[in-house]
Parts: C-alpha cells; sequence; structure tokens
C-alpha cells in the first residue's frame, strides 16, 4: 500500500499514495500539522482525486500529535468546500480515517470531521454520497475501502 513506488507528494507532515489497482488515495499525516504543509497536501490530494476520478480516501493521522487551530479551520471552512465543489463526481465517495493514539489530535480530528459534515447539513448540501468511518489500523481501513459494496 504505503510504498515509494505509489508516494507521489511529501513535505514536513504529510506523504501522499495512490494506489491505481485500487483507486485509492491515501494521505498520511504526521506530527504537529501546521497550515502550509497541510495546504499544500491536501490541495495536491484533490488535484490527484481529480485526476483519477478518485472516490476511496483514506487519511492515515495515527501519527498526528496536534492539528494548528488556523490548519483546522482552513481544512473545515476553505479546503472541504471547495473540494467537494471541484471533486462533485456521480459515485459514492468513502473515506476512512485512522485516529491517533493521542487523545487530543483524536478530538482535533473527530471534531474536524463533524464541523465539516454539519457544515453541509446546515447549508442544505447534505451529501447522501458520502461514507465515513472511523478505524484504528491503516489494515481496517484499507480493507473496508476497497471492498466496500453498496
Amino acid at each position: 500500500m504505503k510504498t515509494l513506488e505509489n508516494r507521489f507528494f511529501s513535505n514536513t507532515n504529510y506523504r501522499l499514495y495512490y494506489i491505481p489497482e485500487n483507486n485509492v488515495l491515501i494521505v498520511e499525516s504526521f506530527g504537529y500539522i501546521k497550515l502550509e504543509a497541510a495546504q499544500e497536501a491536501w490541495t495536491k490530494a484533490t488535484d490527484k482525486a481529480e485526476e483519477h476520478q478518485i472516490c476511496r480516501w483514506v487519511s492515515d493521522e495515527a501519527q498526528v500529535e496536534l492539528v494548528a487551530p488556523d490548519a483546522s479551520n482552513w481544512w473545515i471552512n476553505e479546503w472541504y468546500p471547495t473540494n467537494q465543489k471541484r471533486l462533485g463526481f456521480k459515485q459514492k465517495t468513502l473515506t476512512a480515517t485512522i485516529l491517533s493514539k493521542r487523545f487530543y489530535a483524536e478530538m482535533s480530528t473527530k471534531m474536524a470531521a463533524t464541523k465539516t459534515l454539519d457544515y453541509e447539513a446546515k447549508i442544505g448540501h447534505q451529501n447522501k454520497h458520502l461514507e465515513h468511518l472511523y478505524f484504528q489500523s491503516l489494515e481496517e481501513a484499507y480493507h473496508w475501502i476497497v471492498n466496500y459494496k453498496e
């Protein structure tokens, strides 16, 4: 899964992988997530998803220590709405998040996802074509995402 051959981007907080045989994008994040690194990585992820029509995302946040508030706010208020507009594919989008063992990082992640989904509901465009689950390991998340059947 996460091999050098599949890696297409990395910076101080992220490594991005594209798994062509299953058309899956893996976003691996680690450390103290800062705004600039998040913007760069998530923009590259969206570019790759748009290029390959990717509807299966795994966000591996097991090594996240903490997310800077400005990075979290940017992700919720700017990246997510823009991403939804750019990637308005016809098929269902599956996202799997592997949570960090660290409590505060886990709460930041859950809060960001909850706020994002709540944002969609409030503006009246709740996405019925999105399924998002939390996992404790990459293996569990990847198994679910590649074997999902509607």
